[in-house]
């Protein structure tokens, strides 16, 4: 009897873990959406911006108009800070309502970056600009003056009519969502891999080979003394870089050395890895060392973007005081869902503000960045983690102004 009882339970076991596997598997990493045109014809379906981005780990790049938290400097403060931010109430207070300095000094333009997964629509409001709101109700008015990701075309498998394409100035509006079940269409099948990047570390996640390939039935173009090779990533387990080519193996124990192209030689642009609970890490080639494709792997669907409440952070100075509340960080960044953008060395990391516990400056260039599974990382070279940030605003409470600390003085920042 004992023996059937254990025997019925490894069986459930088994079925659990099978069960649990395949809804790994199903996740939708995959951006979703309705897209409805200024003449009201919608499509609904997996969806491609431009001829790049297809996850919902990927990042929507622009660049910011507005930036209100400059209304609660001194003039003199804001006179030595250039910098430009959204619209929206926060902690109560409505930023709509708030004028910042007319043009009496010179502000640089900030960066607006953000995963597709903490989108909620994208409104063209012009041949360069469009109106985003992001899951928790924000609305940015963004320039793409000089980024691919406004006024482009946006591509729509559609279950009936296959893959659309729709030009920037024939889109109404873009509307995000979570699908109903798991799309029987799409663009591809998306490859998951580890890369090693030698000591600068080891990432895993959904790929980017060459900034360009992302699925498994795309080619790795290369050449050996027989001639051409076209390999599908799909027949391929490895691939590691040789002096002047790459070591491929494949799936049956094969191996090639090939040359000859921007696939496998030191023409290739990086390999992006799109890592969950890291963010997106861009690997160019002379720091990249090997990549194993996976049969299996993780990424994001819509709903495991969480709602932004934004950020809430201890800022501790270089004289001990500590101050606690919601921050503007860069007096720029209000909301987990913003990207702080650094590097180490040439590789370069775009991390999620939601995925960071602490933010430690070191020196004027670099600053120790802890992630919330605890790994750290020294990074440098941007403003986000150097003596060019402009500070950060700390609202203590709703009726208080706010405190305003110079990153000089900031000796650590530590997230709720």
């Amino acid at each position: 009897m004992m023996r059937k009882v254990l025997l019925a339970v490894g069986i459930a076991v088994g079925m659990l873990v099978i069960v649990t596997q395949a809804n790994a598997q199903e996740k939708n990493v995959f951006m979703y959406g309705k897209v409805t045109t200024i003449s009201g014809d919608s499509y609904t379906g997996p969806i491609r911006w431009g001829s790049d981005e297809v996850y919902w780990m990927e990042t929507f790049n622009a660049q910011k108009t507005s930036n209100d938290f400059l209304r609660f400097l001194s003039k003199s403060e804001a006179e030595a800070i250039s910098n430009e931010s959204e619209r929206k109430s926060w902690m109560g207070i409505d930023l709509r309502s708030l004028n910042i300095w007319e043009n009496k000094f010179s502000r640089s333009n900030h960066q607006f970056d953000t995963q597709f997964g903490d989108i909620k629509s994208v409104e063209p409001t012009g041949k360069e600009r469009a109106r985003i709101t992001l899951k928790n109700g924000v609305i940015l008015e963004v320039n793409g003056s000089g980024y691919e990701d406004v006024g482009t075309a946006v591509r729509v498998y559609d279950e009936e009519l296959g893959e659309v394409k729709l030009n920037w100035s024939r889109i109404e509006k873009v509307d995000f969502m979570e699908p109903d079940s798991m799309p029987s269409h799409s663009f591809g099948k998306p490859i998951f891999a580890r890369v090693d990047a030698g000591r600068k570390g080891v990432f895993e996640g959904l790929i980017q080979w060459d900034k360009d390939e992302r699925f498994m039935e795309e080619i790795l173009d290369g050449k050996d003394r027989n001639g051409d090779k076209e390999i599908p990533f799909r027949s391929i387990s490895k691939i590691a870089k040789g002096r002047s080519g790459s070591e491929v193996t494949l799936h049956s124990g094969r191996q090639l050395i090939l040359t000859g192209t921007n696939d496998v030689n030191s023409q290739n642009s990086g390999i992006v890895v799109n890592a969950p609970g890291l963010g997106q890490v861009q690997i160019p080639w002379r720091d990249f060392e090997e990549m194993e494709i996976l049969k299996t792997g993780s990424g994001l669907a819509y709903s495991d973007f969480p709602v932004s409440q934004g950020l809430s952070a201890t800022i501790v100075t270089i004289d001990g005081d500590e101050h606690n509340g919601l921050i503007a960080f860069d007096l720029d960044e209000a909301w987990e869902f913003e990207i702080l953008d650094a590097k180490d060395d040439n590789v370069e990391f775009k991390i999620p503000m939601r995925n960071i516990k602490n933010i430690i400056p070191k020196n004027s260039d670099y600053s120790t960045i802890v992630l919330r599974d605890g790994t750290d990382l020294l990074l440098g070279d941007h403003r986000d983690v150097s003596e060019n940030n402009s500070g950060v605003l700390i609202f203590t409470s709703k009726d208080s102004e706010p405190v305003y600390v110079r990153w000089s003085r900031i000796d650590e920042i530590i997230f709720d």
